[in-house]
């Protein structure tokens, strides 16, 4: 399964708790100095989330491939050999040169419901993570200069979520008609890439910043 580990992994949790409105302790209290044991606790929990981050990106990266199978299946295009002569020396040696007609070929259905397939319950996955993150309310232990970098990661990770499941929704129609309009297809595989790979370049940050608190928190611990 091209998502496997995502059905268990708390994807967006620790994006979504930059936010100082998730990320309050819910009974108000501030509490005191952490001690050694409460660092020792809080580094395991970034070093989880830094794990779920990174099982996050290889994942997007099997996505991403899947997009560019239903990018080359539409973008086929009728290919013709033509023969250019060449002399070397005293013979004459024709040389084959693909000749594409620019047309595209029609989009084969097994391929294309084979990449749906794979592309399909990741883009799903990652609004149900998004959901599920503001529905537990999550926390994650990080300081508030970390936490204040992490918020325009969140806020940025939300809007990519939402935009690629609205063009996975348009995907998904043209992929289900009854014959493929190959440039719209093409041109909403487009889109979904980039989303991804924003996506994608978002998580690499996040990832960066919570390894960077982890070093700090096990230099403290």
């Amino acid at each position: 399964m091209l998502i496997r580990r995502l059905v268990y992994i708390g994807l967006l949790g620790s994006l979504l708790a930059s936010s100082p409105v998730y990320s309050q302790n819910e009974t108000g209290a501030s509490s005191d100095a952490p001690s050694s044991m409460q660092l020792k606790g809080q580094v395991i929990k970034v070093d989880v989330q830094l794990n779920n981050l990174t099982d996050a990106r290889l994942d997007i990266s099997r996505a991403r491939k899947a997009i560019a199978n239903l990018y080359d299946e539409v973008t086929r295009q009728q290919v013709t050999m033509n023969y250019s002569p060449n002399m070397v020396g005293s013979m004459m040696i024709m040389t084959p040169r693909p000749s594409f007609s620019g047309t595209f070929l029609p989009a084969r259905k097994e391929w294309v419901d084979e990449s749906m397939a794979d592309i399909v319950p990741i883009i799903n996955l990652f609004k149900v993570e998004v959901d599920t993150a503001i529905e537990n309310n999550r926390q994650v232990d990080v300081s508030d200069a970390t936490r204040k970098k992490l918020e325009p990661l969140r806020a940025e990770v939300f809007k990519l979520v939402k935009s690629s499941s609205d063009t996975l929704t348009q995907l998904e129609g043209l992929t289900n008609a009854r014959s493929y309009d190959n440039q719209a297809i093409a041109s909403a595989s487009n889109s979904l890439d980039k989303q991804m790979k924003d996506l994608d370049k978002n998580l690499k940050k996040a990832i960066s910043l919570l390894q960077k608190e982890a070093k700090s928190r096990k230099s403290a611990s």
